[in-house]
Order: structure tokens, then sequence, then C-alpha cells
């Protein structure tokens, strides 16, 4: 019934069209959440349906537009990944995946012929001595849905998180190894790549000083074919908390300087958690800015102050989107 009464909601709403008249969406179903054209200044996507008022991060399509994943947590007590399909002419209430809701899970990337999810994940790996390890995961799709999750095993030791892939299999993740500590250090986090051989990963290698800073570096997404990749980064001189910066590949074969993406993407809080759609024109990433509330009007209800004060823009992470770099 729920379901239901959302379906009918979001239809007469036209998420992405803004007017009141029934749609469906089954030429064109990511046009439920985005418009035609990608915006050159970034926008929150799909306010009351994915941008809620929690702590959303990570969205990411399947590569023929019918499903999206994304993580939601709260304080670092829990952290799921969840999942909204279209199905029948609209799109379902969000769930929690089938393999994730009983451990710390978050991160999801799709792989660009989407047979592999890989994601980040605190749950046990067998033989291991730790306990609450973020570790690199992934699962392979089968008829009903995915199946069991494997661990890449680069470190067990250490803490590894939000996989990306490009083209060619190589994996590229951040992790705390330059940390002495046993628990999570931030800080230290900088950008790897594994490359990928027949059989599994090469050993991790750390980005170059073109990319990784003395400060926190993390979130990496590189583009499918390996022509960019963009980062979130604590180092100073930004707009915010963290920024997104962005590192076009050489011609000589090194990473380039990687430059701040500027205002119309970073603002003065964190902004993280970068991710492509599928045809490459929409970039994903996640931030914790506030958007401003008008004064309330007179005589304002509960109802008025609840929406305004658990909706997105209340200072935890929504998703929003922009123009993807190159994209004309």
């Amino acid at each position: 019934m729920r379901q239901a009464i959302l379906a009918v909601f979001f239809i007469l709403g036209g998420m992405a069209g803004g007017n009141l008249t029934a749609q469906r969406y089954d030429a064109n179903p990511a046009g439920f959440f985005l418009p035609d054209e990608a915006p050159l200044v970034a926008r929150t996507m799909a306010s009351g349906f994915i941008s809620t008022g929690l702590d959303e991060l990570s969205g990411v399509f399947t590569p023929d537009h019918l499903a999206f994943y994304y993580t939601v947590s709260h304080r670092n007590e829990f952290s799921a990944i969840l999942f909204t399909r279209y199905e029948g002419g609209i799109w379902r209430y969000p769930e929690v995946v089938d393999f994730s809701g009983r451990y710390a899970d978050a991160d999801p990337f799709i792989s660009s012929c989407g047979e592999v999810l890989y994601f980040s994940s605190q749950r046990p790996i067998p033989g291991s001595t730790r306990e609450g390890v973020w570790n690199i995961w992934s699962v392979h799709k089968e008829d009903n849905g995915w199946g069991e999750p494997q661990c890449l095993v680069i470190d067990p030791l250490r803490h590894e998180r939000f996989p990306t892939v490009n083209n060619m299999g190589d994996l590229y993740f951040y992790a705390d190894y330059g940390s002495l500590l046993v628990t999570f250090e931030f800080q230290k986090s900088n950008i790897y790549m594994a490359g990928r051989h027949e059989t599994g990963y090469n050993p991790p290698v750390k980005l170059p000083a073109s990319v990784n800073s003395r400060y926190a570096d993390y979130t990496p997404l590189i583009a499918p074919d390996g022509s960019y990749l963009i980062f979130a980064s604590m180092r100073p001189g930004g707009y915010g908390q963290s920024d997104l910066y962005i590192s076009y590949w050489q011609e000589d074969g090194n990473w380039g300087e990687a430059v701040n993406m500027g205002s119309d993407i970073n603002s003065a809080d964190s902004d993280h958690y970068p991710l492509l759609t599928p045809d490459g024109k929409f970039l994903f990433f996640s931030s914790d800015r506030r958007i401003l509330s008008p004064k309330p009007p007179e005589g304002a209800s509960y109802s008025y102050f609840k929406r305004v004060g658990l909706g997105p823009g209340n200072g935890l992470n929504d998703i929003w989107f922009i123009k993807a770099p190159g994209e004309q």
C-alpha cells in the first residue's frame, strides 16, 4: 500500500519536469530523476525521494538506467546500500539490497557491463583476526539478483574504501596505508590503484604527488576510459571542508596536477563521493551543504518545521548532480 501511494505521488509530481500531470517514463526512466540537459551548476537529486534528510551518499545507476543504488548512513553507527528500481512504469520505494543490512556496507559502484557491483564493507573476512575493518568486496549478477559477496583481499588489516573501476578493470580506491593506528585514521587517507591481471589485482600503487597531498585525499572516481580522475580532498585553498578536484591523464603517461573543480560544484561544506551516470553526461556527488529555508510563514505548523528540519539541505549529505567533465 505504501509503495502504491508513493508511486502515485511521484508520478503526479513529475520529479524532473515539475508539472502536476500524470507521467510515465518508459522511453527514458532516468528522466524521472534527471533533466534532459545536464546543468552547469549543481542541483539536488530527487528531493524527498533519494535526497531525504538522511545521510545519502554514492549514487549510481545500472547501465540500463532501470535501477539506482546508493548508501544511507547514520553517524557512523550504521551504513547500508539501498536501491530503487523502475518497474511497471514507476520507480519503486527504496529498499535495502539483499546482501546488505547486517554489516556496515557503503560505496556501491557498478561495472560498465552491469555484471559486477563493487562496494566497501566492514563484514568479517574469513581467517582475518581483525574486526570492523573497511575492505573492498564485490558481488556478481545472477538471474534473481546478486550473488554472495566476495572480498578482493588487498590488505585485510588496513582500511580500504570507495572502489571505482575503469574499462580495463583497474581498481582505484582510497586507504589509510600511511597510518600507524589500528583504528581508521581518515587524515592519512590517500588514493591508490591496483592494476587488473587475469586472476586478480597487482599490489596497489599510491598515486603521485600531482594527485595525493599531505591531507586527506579520498573517494576517487576514475573515468571509464581512464582519461581523468575526480576525487575529494581536504587540502587547504579550497572552498570548504573538502572539495572535489580533477586530474587529467597526460600524453607522457603521468597524472597532471590536480585542480579544484570550482564554485559551481564545490561549497563551503563537504563535497565528495563523485560518480558518473552510465552515459557519462551527469556527475553525481554528495554534499552536506545547507540549503537556507525561507522565513517561516505566520502560523507555521509543526509539520512545516519537521519538513524543513528533517528534509534535504539540513546539513546531512544529499546527492547532487551537475554536467560531467568533457560533456558538450
